[in-house]
């Protein structure tokens, strides 16, 4: 068993087939075993990332109802979800002061900085954005980036 850390980035790889998808799916789904935590804002930015498909016509509005909800039922049953507490939201603030990150992507990792310290674990943190990738190892995450795995 393996503890994953997976950014929106990486975790719509799980729901739409590009790039890295392949391996995000071979260890991100059930049968693998492995423990997949999510920050609590992943549910928004991934349900963002279908509709946009939608709205540029890749995918089919019955498509994009099916992956919200699959993904909906998916974080209920199976990602361990960190909420954003005032806590984290501090933290966040906190990463964001060190490290050249955007909002939502110090909110990313400080729920990775949490997790940890929930689990006792830490996990590899997995995202397709540079930056992130870069202030998480600087945080003492190992990282991978799906888009290294075509």
């Amino acid at each position: 068993m393996s503890v994953f850390f997976a950014d929106s980035s990486a975790l719509v790889k799980r729901y739409i087939t590009e790039i890295g998808s392949a391996w995000v799916r071979g260890w991100a789904l059930p049968v693998h075993g492995n423990i997949v935590v999510i920050s609590e804002i992943a549910a928004v930015e991934l349900v963002s990332a279908f509709a946009r498909r939608r709205r540029e016509g890749s995918l089919t509005a019955a498509a994009f109802d099916l992956l919200r909800n699959n993904f909906l039922l998916h974080t209920e049953r199976e990602y361990l979800t960190v909420r954003l507490e005032r806590d984290v939201l501090r933290r966040a603030g906190d990463v964001a002061a060190r490290h050249p990150l955007r909002t939502l992507d110090a909110i990313q990792l400080a729920c990775a900085l949490d997790s940890v310290q929930t689990l006792g674990l830490t996990p590899t943190f997995v995202s397709a954005d540079r930056n992130l990738l870069i202030a998480a190892a600087a945080e003492g995450f190992p990282t991978d980036d799906p888009n290294a795995h075509p």
